[in-house]
């Protein structure tokens, strides 16, 4: 609404507009400046001489952040062109008909400002008349609240009949023991601030343990919205409740009614995927915490289904046999995601002993032509050079390695001589065509 313009219309020389006056004293003196041979309109008129104060409200919605004064005439057409925009920011006059600007005559400035401050009150008394009509209406859902309050309390048989009467709608004090009211942060349902009182027992709101949080308050039903990360969670081992964000997660692997692992879909369409266990907390940030928590591992598979939050990992419980953890230990992945096939995740494997690595292992590496594997370095201090794959020469300048069989001896760099591979030097040509 901020960026739309509303305009107040001035076409009716009948009207008892208070403004009207000071519109056509305007529109004669501006006539008169650009023209002095050709008279002024008498008055405004509808489809001849129909005038408009435009105006666009500031984002905070008290002021107007702009306010023009348009004077139009009508086309044979009954179209309406506007020769003149006066600005009331800046007190300039856009003559549109020759394409030229000039400063408003010292005889209209007067009127113009009061122009500028009939608008500024039209603003400024339409979002007081919103506020006020918020507030009032925030008011009775208050007391909606309140009065749902004391009947729970009712209903559980915390307070008689009489008891609740006595109480105001307008109290923001608990009626049994008189603390301050609490409510959640997202239904506004309301419940008593003190944790020994039965009524907050009656109503349950929960809160995070973080100062800097205590504000972010949810009732149970408010909890554990769909799709999504509870709000707030207990850390396992301190046992404190915290924000979603604060905590490690892990949101159970995902099976399908069939037993078999399942993916759920990125539109969260999960009929007929149920996790092996609701969303549950691995751990808070404190460091204690994060020692004794249980062994829990961030999956590196990007399609992991566990890759659904930024905060979460995969817990014992969902990490199966085929499970992977290179021995480099930047790369481990939970063997519970379906990417799990050697030509997905990509991994190397070592042709003596079959161990696998991940591709960026510093412990084994695969020519950059042919993409042989060659030997880990365990196997590479006991095998004989008679393996097929045996690593070679390395490139200089990508420092990717190649196999013997692919290893030529490289060529020289012209410009700085280094070694370089096939495909550098390749690439080095292509360049120098180019």
């Amino acid at each position: 609404m901020h960026d739309q313009w509303q305009s107040i219309i001035f076409d009716d020389p009948g009207s008892k507009h208070p403004m009207l006056p000071l519109v056509i004293k305007v529109m004669h003196c501006i006539y008169r400046t650009v023209n002095p041979t050709r008279p002024p309109p008498p008055t405004v008129m509808k489809w001849r001489f129909s005038q408009s104060l435009s105006y666009q409200v500031h984002e905070d919605g008290y002021v107007p952040s702009i306010v023009i004064l348009n004077l139009r005439e009508g086309r044979p057409d009954s179209t309406m062109q506007t020769l003149f925009t006066i600005n009331l920011n800046t007190m300039t006059v856009n003559d549109r008909a020759h394409n030229r600007h000039f400063p408003v005559p010292n005889e209209i400035g007067s009127s113009l400002r009061v122009l500028d401050e009939y608008v500024r009150k039209i603003v400024r008394e339409t979002k007081e008349a919103e506020v006020e009509e918020a507030r009032r209406r925030e008011k009775e859902r208050e007391e909606h609240r309140t009065r749902a309050f004391y009947l729970c309390l009712l209903d559980k048989g915390l307070i008689d009949e009489d008891h609740r009467r006595s109480f105001s709608t307008d109290s923001l004090r608990c009626p049994i023991c008189s603390s301050q009211q609490t409510s959640c942060s997202k239904c506004k349902i309301i419940s008593c601030s003190n944790s020994d009182c039965a009524a907050s027992s009656a109503v349950p709101i929960v809160r995070c343990s973080l100062a800097i949080h205590q504000a972010r308050r949810f009732c149970t039903s408010c909890l554990e919205p769909p799709g999504s990360l509870p709000q707030l969670g207990k850390c396992p081992t301190c046992s404190r409740l915290f924000c979603s964000g604060e905590l490690t997660w892990c949101v159970g692997r995902p099976i399908s009614s069939n037993g078999d692992i399942a993916t759920p879909p990125s539109n969260l369409d999960v009929s007929g995927i149920t996790p092996v266990h609701p969303a549950r907390p691995l751990t808070c940030g404190a460091p204690t915490c994060m020692l004794n928590s249980e062994d829990s591992r961030k999956c590196s598979n990007p399609g992991c289904w566990s890759i659904r939050f930024c905060t979460t990992k995969v817990c014992p419980e969902c990490i199966t046999q085929d499970n992977f953890s290179c021995p480099c230990g930047r790369y481990r992945t939970c063997g519970s995601c379906e990417s799990q096939s050697s030509t997905v995740r990509r991994l190397l494997t070592c042709p003596r002993c079959l161990r696998c690595f991940c591709k960026s292992c510093s412990y084994i590496e695969a020519c950059k032509l042919c993409r042989g594997v060659g030997l880990c370095n365990d196997c590479m201090e006991e095998a004989s050079e008679e393996v097929e794959h045996a690593l070679g020469g390395k490139c200089q300048n990508c420092q990717s390695h190649l196999c013997n069989t692919c290893d030529d001896g490289g060529q020289s760099c012209r410009t700085c001589s280094q070694i370089l591979c096939r495909l550098c030097k390749e690439e080095e040509e292509v360049r120098d065509f180019f």
